[in-house]
């Protein structure tokens, strides 16, 4: 579509030319679609903020993957009178819980893997009170962290934060399969002995 067009599908009320942007969008013009960013940017935003809990650099983040599935979804979308706002809320709330979901994974995996060498994690958590002792759990899990070798930390987040294979994890280290296998046995040992000296 030439500029002259464009300019003229974008003329009218508020609906109207948001309509239009959305049809230039899915025909795939991107600055139809950042002219959409320019408008919405700021609510999901801040929808996205309120619920990671004013964390900046995941709200960030966050947020830029919102716009990203929106462009690559927008084709499906079907215009029923309202703004597109609503459609990008939903977006923007499947997006956190998939972060959260895929946060509480991996902390589970890392989790199991301490359970495993000693024991050292309970909880089913099945009432507020119960929650309440988990998350102070939590926190001497953090503390229990900072208590191991660099070396020690440095294999834990990046075989169960980072979840790189044995090999992966060789290569960023510098070292060997073997070696990351015993120093990964060797750290979750230290952590679950520091983990149950912060919990006593």
């Amino acid at each position: 579509m030439n500029i002259q067009a464009h300019d003229a599908t974008l003329d009218g009320s508020a609906d109207t030319r948001e309509s239009a942007l959305i049809a230039l969008a899915q025909q795939g013009d991107h600055e139809a679609f950042a002219e959409l960013y320019r408008m919405h940017h700021g609510v999901i935003a801040a929808l996205v903020a309120r619920r990671v809990r004013s964390n900046t650099a995941l709200a960030e983040d966050l947020t830029a993957d919102v716009f990203m599935k929106a462009w690559a979804k927008i084709p499906t979308f079907t215009w029923n009178g309202t703004s597109i706002r609503a459609w990008l809320c939903t977006i923007a709330r499947h997006a956190v819980a998939d972060h959260f979901k895929t946060a509480t994974t991996r902390h589970l995996t890392f989790v199991g893997q301490i359970t495993q060498v000693g024991d050292a994690w309970a909880p089913v958590v099945s009432n507020p009170e119960e929650t309440v002792l988990s998350s102070l759990a939590l926190d001497d899990l953090r503390h229990a962290l900072s208590e191991i070798t660099p070396r020690q930390q440095a294999v834990i987040r990046l075989r169960f934060l980072g979840e790189m294979s044995v090999r992966e994890t060789a290569r960023t280290m510098g070292t060997t399969d073997g070696a990351v296998k015993t120093l990964q046995w060797r750290a979750l040992d230290s952590l679950r002995k520091a983990y149950l000296g912060a919990a006593a």
